[in-house]
């Protein structure tokens, strides 16, 4: 009788566009037909690779370029990974189901101005001794042979039932307030506010804070319950900075790690190792004169401190955020690798003067609008201080008069006065010119199989979310309205579908090669086959008696002395 095996795999051999899915591998080897050599698990993998990556790109195992100072297109894709985990399944495919999966580490060289993967090198139990040598990013020209490169991952064969990474999340409270100074000059050489006369001049100041919650999940997505006692090692090296046209940026990294042992892992169980707050600008206020962000103190403490500014600046603020992510499941019985994610320089850019404009376009009076105003010295106003001013003067006559000079206005004994409301300084003011929202990122797994490069995790409809969040007082607690909610961990993803093969079932009688399986309603299947693990090709699709109920046979089975077979997601 031939032997049956089941092999589950990440992707098909012989494209690179079919990426997020799940592939079973349904092989019949007759004793006498396995025409494969002895190899070791590096050669099978470097001749595998060698040939499908020599098909689709071709460049082979030991070139494989990664990053150029001079082309912006050379990278490492999912597509070229998609190869590399091909070569690792196959290989998985001919040792026990009880093995652990084969892990392969990138070996690296400098070319010129490129950077190569130049061939790889078996990960066993040397795991903690490599990630204690740290990352690199991928620009780095000190980069050598055996160092670990931001966003280049290891290839982890696929073995067994293990939970795998799933999510990585963040999100960011923008708080921003604009607040129009008006400035009277003095009367008298004394020094002397004339108290009943118009302002002279007009300064606008920028408020803000930015605070922020990180974190990523793992998830058990089996029906049974993962009994080996693990260790997830998690890291993120995360950049936020508040950026503005004017060469300026504020720039807060820092740190996150953890190592979490779990001895039983419940199926189904979302585990989540990481996630920490972090206030990367508290309140501060955008000088004009030192053109940096000072520490707020006392609400509006600063209006009398700072200098006669002429034309209206319009900033372009961006918040940058950029993460660098470490993820790594441990067999805590033998120090071997499960699954190992390395995401390396990705993140988001959010335009905040578009974002605020766009969430307050539907309002009669938009504060945030910005032409007419340019960078230009001595701009026009921008129309959304204009429109600040005019809200200010319907909601308080005190404000109006204070503007026209006239007796019932503030008399202001410093000489300043602040838009809306005409509050003297020194008080708290939540004016119209006021925003509060919520920006969440996610990368998740549309299936958790299928989560080694940004490719396979990006997911467009949900990278960026913007929320508005109900108005807060300056100096007030800051993340208070974000939670792991915001973040959607510990749930399934909504763009999860696996398609996976479930309570499968194969035989070989009467010449037919048959199998049996459940997966989800109405996906098209189809089975590929291949004589050499090489060369593959669609034998037909797969019928569905009933909804998640496939079957599908192959009359041609016997005709091949060694037949191997692929069901497959388009």
């Amino acid at each position: 009788m031939p032997e049956i095996r089941c092999v589950k795999e990440l992707g098909g051999i012989t494209t690179t566009t079919n990426m997020k899915r799940i592939i079973w591998q349904f092989i019949i080897i007759a004793f006498v037909a396995l025409r494969v050599p002895a190899q070791t698990p590096l050669e099978f993998f470097t001749n595998q690779a060698n040939a499908l990556l020599q098909a689709e790109f071709g460049f082979g195992v030991t070139n494989i370029p990664v990053y150029s100072t001079t082309n912006p297109a050379v990278g490492y894709s999912a597509s070229v990974h998609y190869l590399l985990q091909s070569a690792a399944n196959d290989y998985d495919a001919t040792t026990p189901a009880t093995n652990f999966p084969s892990v392969f580490r990138p070996v690296f060289s400098w070319q010129t101005n490129t950077l190569f993967i130049v061939g790889y090198t078996c990960v066993t139990t040397d795991f903690y001794a490599q990630i204690g040598c740290g990352f690199k990013a991928i620009s780095d020209p000190t980069i050598t042979a055996n160092d670990n490169v931001w966003g280049i991952p290891w290839v982890v064969g696929a073995k067994g039932q293990t939970p795998a990474f799933n999510e990585y999340c963040y999100s960011s409270e923008v708080i921003v307030e604009r607040d129009l100074l008006f400035v009277r000059y003095p009367a008298a050489p004394a020094g002397q506010y004339d108290i009943y006369r118009p302002p002279q001049y007009t300064n606008q100041f920028y408020i803000m804070s930015v605070s922020n919650i990180f974190g990523a999940e793992a998830w058990n997505f089996y029906p049974t319950t993962f009994t080996n006692s693990v260790t997830l090692v998690v890291s993120n090296q995360v950049s936020v900075t508040m950026t503005n046209n004017y060469n300026f940026g504020t720039n807060m990294v820092f740190d996150a790690a953890t190592n979490w042992t779990i001895d039983s892992w419940p199926a189904g169980g979302f585990m989540i190792p990481l996630f920490t707050n972090t206030t990367s600008l508290p309140f501060s206020y955008w000088s004009e004169s030192t053109e940096q962000f000072v520490t707020l103190s006392a609400p509006n403490g600063f209006l009398a401190s700072d200098f006669q500014q002429t034309g209206w600046p319009v900033h372009v603020w961006t918040l940058n955020i950029t993460n660098n992510l470490m993820y790594a499941l441990v067999d805590n019985g033998t120090g071997r690798v499960l699954d190992f994610v390395n995401l390396g320089a990705f993140g988001s850019s959010l335009n905040i003067n578009q974002t605020l404009a766009n969430i307050f376009s539907e309002l009669p009076f938009n504060v945030w609008t910005v032409a007419p105003a340019t960078d230009a010295p001595n701009s026009p106003m921008s129309e959304g201080a204009l429109n600040q001013i005019v809200i200010g003067m319907e909601e308080s006559l005190e404000f109006l008069d204070s503007l026209l000079g006239l007796s019932g206005g503030y008399p202001g004994s410093v000489g300043i006065f602040s838009a809306p409301f005409g509050v003297p300084s020194g008080a708290p003011v939540l004016g119209p010119a006021y925003a509060s929202f919520i920006q969440s990122c996610s990368w998740q797994a549309g299936n958790p199989m299928v989560h080694y490069t940004i490719g396979d995790l990006a997911n467009p409809g949900f990278n960026e979310d913007i929320t508005i969040v109900p108005p807060v007082l300056i100096n007030s607690s800051l993340a208070s309205s974000m939670s792991n909610s915001v973040c959607s961990l510990g749930e399934v993803n909504p763009d999860y579908n696996s398609g996976a093969v479930e309570d499968f079932c194969f035989d070989l009688s009467n010449g037919l090669f048959q199998i049996g399986f459940s997966g989800a309603a109405d996906l098209p299947y189809a089975v590929w086959a291949s004589t050499n693990i090489l060369d593959w090709c669609q034998i037909g699709t797969v019928a569905q008696p009933s909804p998640g109920v496939f079957q599908f046979e192959d009359p041609a089975a016997t005709n091949y002395s060694a037949r191997f077979y692929q069901v497959r997601l388009p």
